[in-house]
């Protein structure tokens, strides 16, 4: 790879790490208000059933189709090690695939993990408190 391609690698990776920044707002079955709050590289928080949480060891891989986004969350004897994949179309919805301490797959698929859809908060007000 020349230095130019890894100019331009690096510029696309940053501008699709800001197109992420933001409060995207997750759409639960239970209508329980859920977030996923991107606030830089080392600030990101998961609200889920009423609880917020810091996204530990967060690794985005942008030269995946979708994206790759791992973390983990918790502490303790309660660490979970979430692996994604991502999603975003239009710039402000996106398709998120969970997979809590199993292996992902490379596509979306309804046999494993959760499938969520987020659309980003017109009110990009983030949290700045973590947990």
């Amino acid at each position: 790879m020349n230095a130019e391609s890894q100019v331009t690698n690096a510029s696309s990776k940053t501008s699709n790490f800001q197109k992420l920044v933001g409060k995207w707002v997750i759409n639960s079955d239970d209508g329980t208000p859920a977030y996923l709050e991107i606030i830089d590289s080392a600030t990101i928080l998961l609200t889920y059933q009423g609880e917020t949480r810091k996204c530990e060891n967060a690794k985005l891989n942008f030269d995946k189709s979708p994206y790759w986004f791992d973390f983990t969350s918790g502490s303790g004897d309660s660490v979970l090690h979430v692996k994604t994949i991502l999603e975003v179309f239009d710039n402000d919805v996106a398709k998120w695939q969970l997979f809590v301490d199993e292996e992902r797959t490379p596509y979306f698929t309804a046999s494993r993990g959760e499938i969520l859809y987020m659309k980003k908060s017109k009110n990009n007000a983030v949290t700045t408190a973590s947990k």
